[in-house]
């Protein structure tokens, strides 16, 4: 049988504040920033970066300045995406 407890005001508080690392996409912002829609980048990644990490950063970004992306398939560790208007939420 499972056992229930009732969580503190603090514990509560704790957990509320707990949030993953938050990633500096700056980096991402700049490089989109002087994209315009229908155009394209490229992003070469390092050894230890992961191809899905960097496609989720890149969509943050993007959305943060009102724009969207569509990716290319790729080989090896490249990441080629164009740049698409944002969707109007």
């Amino acid at each position: 049988m499972p056992k229930f407890r009732r969580l503190s005001p603090d514990e509560i508080a704790a957990m509320r504040s707990y949030r993953r690392g938050t990633v500096d996409l700056t980096e991402y912002s700049v490089f989109l920033r002087d994209l315009g829609v229908g155009e394209g980048g490229e992003v070469v990644l390092d050894a230890n970066e992961i191809k899905r990490t960097v496609k989720r950063r890149l969509t943050r970004a993007a959305h943060l300045l009102g724009k969207d992306v569509r990716y290319r398939r790729t080989e090896g560790n490249v990441v080629r995406f164009e740049v698409r208007p944002g969707s109007s939420d």
